[in-house]
This record gives C-alpha cells, structure tokens and sequence, in this order.
C-alpha cells in the first residue's frame, strides 16, 4: 500500500511554546507552496463539515430499531472484512514507540491477541450450534468457562484505568505553559495497557502538553467488535463510557479549566460520541463549548453537535406575497457548540470504513459533525504507527520536509459529497413536515426539500416555497478549501511542539457581534460581507428565491 513519509511537517516546531503569530503562518503558507508542486496529486480527500442549519439531520438510534441497526451495521462489516488485514500494515515501526515495534511485552501482547482471536471467533462459529443441540444446563456451563478462560487471556494486558502521560523536562516546561487546558485521549480495540501509555506519551511529546489516558480494555478483537457493535446500535454506556464521561463532565465544569482536547482512536470515537450525547443534554452551552474533539480511525456511527441557534426557516410575522412565497431576510449565520471537530482516517483502515467514512459517504441522513480528512491509498490502523507517525511525526525527528508529507499535501475536496449532504439535510426537514402534519401558519410545506429527494407532491403550484438569504454553506466551504493544504484547514497540528492555535486577527475582534467570529482567513469573512451586502439590497423584492446553501462560517 502507498505510505507517506515521516516528515517533519513543520520548521522550527520546537522553538516557540507561546503561540503563534501572524508572521509564522505566513511563513509556514510560504513554506507550503514552494514545497508543493503544480503535477503533484492530491492524495488526502477532504470531505467539509456538515452545517445543517435547520437540524434536519439526526442520529440512526432515533430512525430505526436497535435490532435493524444491529443487523445493518453487522451486514456492512462483513463486507468490510476483506480489509482486515490492512489494519497492520504496513508491519515495520519507524520508531520505538510503534505498537509493532519488537520487545518482550510487546510480543507477549500480540500473541494474547492471536489466540483471543482464534478463541473467539471459533466461538462465535460454534455458539448457535451448541445452544440449540446441547442441554441448556451444559451449554451454560461451556459459555461461562469459555467466558472465563478470555477474561484469564486478557488479564495480562489489563492496568490501571487511568494512565498519565511520562514528560521529558522539554515536554514538562511546554505543559506548564498551558496548566488551563485538559487533554484526554480515549484508546481503541486491541489496545492493552502498554500500548494506551505508549499512546499517551506520544500525544504528550508531540503536542506538549500532560495527557490522561483512559483504557478502553481490549478482550480481543472480535469481543471488540462486539462491543462496538452493542455501543453503536443500541448506545449502551459501558464502564468505559461511564469512566469517560465523569472525567470529562469534572474538568468541563471547572472554572479554572479554560480548554478541555479530546481524542479518540477507534472505538474510543464510539465512547466519546455517546459521552457528548449525555453532555449535551446536561450542561450549559458555556462548559461544552470548552470542548475540542479530534479522532483518530473513529468508529463511531454519529456524531452530534448542536447549533446554538438553529434557524427555524419560518417566521409567521412576514406575510405571503402575491406567487405564495416566503420572504426572509438574511439568517444569522448558526454556530455550533463545539467550534473544533475533526476526523483522521486511513482509506483502507477497515475500522473507519465501517464507522466514519462509511456514515459520512453513505448515511447522508445521519448527523456527524466535523472535518474529515481522509489519507487515500493509506492502511493501518494502529495510533502511533500508521496515525501520529504519518500525519503528526515527533517534533524531534529531523527528517527534512517533503512536498508530499500529510501537512502539506493539498486536498481533493469532495464538493458533490457536501451538498449532497446539506441537500438531503433539508429534505429531510421537509419530509419531517409533512409526515407530521406539521405545516406552516397558513398551511405551507417545504417542498424544495421534498424535491430534492425525490418525494412526489412536491411542485411549487398554489403551494409556497421556503425561502433563504445566501450565506456560507457546505459548497462555500468546499470551494474556499480548494487548493488548499492540510496544513491550512486543520487546527490540531497548530498545537504541535507546545505551541497553540494563532489568535484571531484584529479585524475579527470587533465583528463578533455580527456573526464573523470563527473566519479562518480574510476571503471566508469578505466573501460573507459581500454576500450580505447584497442580501441588504435585495430587502423588500418580492421574489427572492430560495438557496439550499445554508451553512454557518464557523467550521465545526
């Protein structure tokens, strides 16, 4: 399989631990497009947030029954299993901390793993036969030893529930430039205690900052699956989920605590989407919005993330004109809780194609917020071996910048896939409608998102049509990420080295209470200003038509 060399992605990485400035960003974009060549393909698919600023979106658990979900999801990873040997390739570690670099433990872990393997996938095949031809008291007897000897297998690799991250003195003098925020990483399957400290330790070093850890216990493979398979169908909180979810609710709610960074490695994407659920409903929007969430390989079947104001589409104090059409002003521009989500995956990764890739690409009716980048040609699936060594190297590592390290590489947008999402998320706001009986003052429906998928009834004669102002959408954003780098669109390698996310510019600190907090460069905040001004223009006209491109400039 294509690899991606272990660059150091960054000049000067280790220099500064008090933040950026304007002047390194301008010097890492000029560094970005002197490395970048007009013939090089773009081997990083990006695939834009997911606005849906009428929330027409939902999680599967509220669409269908567990069981049926149950089903689908154990249907789609069948098909999956041609690429389960991808998850170790390739075999060779670059560096000491790769989950497959050769030691004793290391070895001793690996071949627990294999017998697990072997063990339980034997009793998955021969479950169903010795349940229905055994006598019940004997078949009781045989689940609950074989369930014991995979506990005796899986006790060496057990440890504490909580691990910290080790710090090397440079690493130490970096954290303690940033005692307000809370880094916590949540391990996937497979991932025994010495591969979680491993994980932490390299979040630390490459990042700077004190990381917990907390351990995700593996009992092989296929009982990992398993488990995945109960957590996403039928949201089960586990005691991992539950471990999770205290520590996460504790350091939101302390005020001392200014930013709380959260990542998962695969199942651990599983965890953290069911943990956010449980917050969201709990505390306020000024403790969640703390949050910063960054994954790994995710697993997870959704992702949510509420607006803070959502647009109704509708306001019952404007009147119909004479062609029964809605009139509205510009919308203000929705932002979302939690400013910062992002997705890493490795193309034949079997386990995000199952979960993330596999619910952004073919689930387009399913919430999952946040940014996916997605490296093309790539496999594996261990964290630091084939995530943090390819995307993320080591801030000590001098291998010299290449025009095709991950940071630099510039992105193949999947535009189509993004209005494909906004427009479905629309339609399914008019479907909702309509099933409901849920109509408008003076009984309007949507039937531009009724078109859109294909519902019939949905022609726009003596019925009124929903109508928008253009603002930033999914398709804006795709186009502003166009020849654009990694490096340019992600946040978390601005935080490589000890250093933190630049500040905003000064033309944005007097603008937030216009809606422009959150634009990433001057063209995102001028093409809005443009757009709005002619939005004020177009006030009053009797037939302004409607946009699906509704979408907040805020990426989430």
């Amino acid at each position: 399989m294509p690899g991606f060399p272990n660059s150091q992605g960054h000049e000067g990485l280790g220099a500064s631990i008090n933040g950026y400035h304007e002047e390194d960003i301008t010097r890492q974009a000029a560094s970005s497009q002197l490395l970048t060549s007009s013939t090089m393909a773009s081997n990083v698919k990006y695939i834009p947030p997911q606005m849906d600023p009428l929330v027409g979106t939902s999680t599967r658990a509220m669409r269908n029954s567990p069981l049926r979900l149950l089903v689908q999801d154990a249907g789609v990873f069948v098909t999956m299993l041609p690429y389960l040997p991808y998850i170790f390739l390739p075999l060779r570690a670059k560096n000491e901390d790769g989950e497959l670099h050769p030691n004793l433990r290391g070895a001793r872990d690996l071949l627990l793993q294999g017998c697990l393997c072997v063990f339980e996938t034997n009793l998955l095949v021969m479950v169903v036969p010795t349940l229905l031809l055994l006598p019940g008291v004997i078949s009781s007897i045989l689940m609950t030893t074989s369930i014991l000897f995979i506990c005796l297998l899986a006790y060496p690799m057990e440890g504490p529930r909580i691990a910290y991250s080790n710090m090397d003195k440079q690493t130490q003098a970096m954290a303690e430039q940033h005692q307000n925020e809370r880094w916590l990483f949540v391990n996937g399957c497979a991932v025994g205690s010495l591969n979680l400290q491993k994980n932490v330790d390299r979040i630390s070093k490459t990042f700077g900052r004190a990381v917990i850890g907390i351990h995700n216990k593996t009992y092989g493979l296929p009982a990992d699956i398993l488990e995945c398979l109960i957590q996403r169908c039928f949201s089960y909180k586990t005691l991992d989920v539950r471990i999770t979810y205290s520590y996460v609710k504790a350091v939101l709610l302390d005020p001392t605590v200014k930013k709380v960074v959260l990542i998962g490695h695969s199942q651990g994407g599983i965890i953290i989407s069911l943990v956010l659920d449980q917050l969201f409903a709990e505390l306020p929007v000024s403790c969640i919005s703390k949050l910063e969430i960054y994954t790994f390989g995710s697993a997870a079947s959704h992702f949510s993330n509420p607006l803070e104001n959502p647009q109704s589409g509708f306001d019952a104090s404007r009147s119909l004109s004479l062609d029964n059409t809605v009139h509205m002003d510009a919308p203000s521009p929705p932002k979302h809780v939690i400013s910062h989500i992002e997705h890493y995956a490795n193309e034949y990764d079997m386990i995000p194609r199952w979960g993330v890739l596999h619910c952004v690409q073919d689930v387009l009716n399913t919430r999952y917020a946040g940014s996916v980048f997605v490296r093309v040609g790539a496999s594996g699936h261990m964290f630091n071996q084939h995530y943090m060594d390819a995307m993320f190297p080591n801030p000590d590592e001098k291998t010299p910048m290449l025009a095709d390290s991950f940071l630099d590489t510039v992105l193949n947008v999947n535009e189509s896939l993004a209005m494909q999402r906004e427009n479905t998320a629309i339609g399914n706001v008019g479907v909702m409608r309509r099933d409901s009986g849920l109509e408008f003052g003076n009984g309007q429906v949507i039937h531009d998102g009724l078109r859109m998928l294909g519902h019939s009834g949905a022609s726009n004669s003596g019925d009124a049509v929903m109508t928008f102002a253009r603002t930033q959408s999914g398709r804006l954003l795709a186009e502003e990420a166009q020849g654009k780098t990694v490096r340019e669109l992600s946040r978390l390698w601005r935080y490589q080295g000890g250093r933190s996310p630049y500040t905003p510019t000064p033309f944005l600190k007097d603008d937030h209470a216009h809606g422009l907090k959150g634009f990433t460069s001057i063209t995102a905040k001028n093409q809005f200003l443009n757009g709005k001004s002619k939005n004020d223009k177009a006030k009053g006209s009797k037939h302004q038509r409607a946009t699906t491109e509704l979408a907040s400039p805020t990426r989430v």
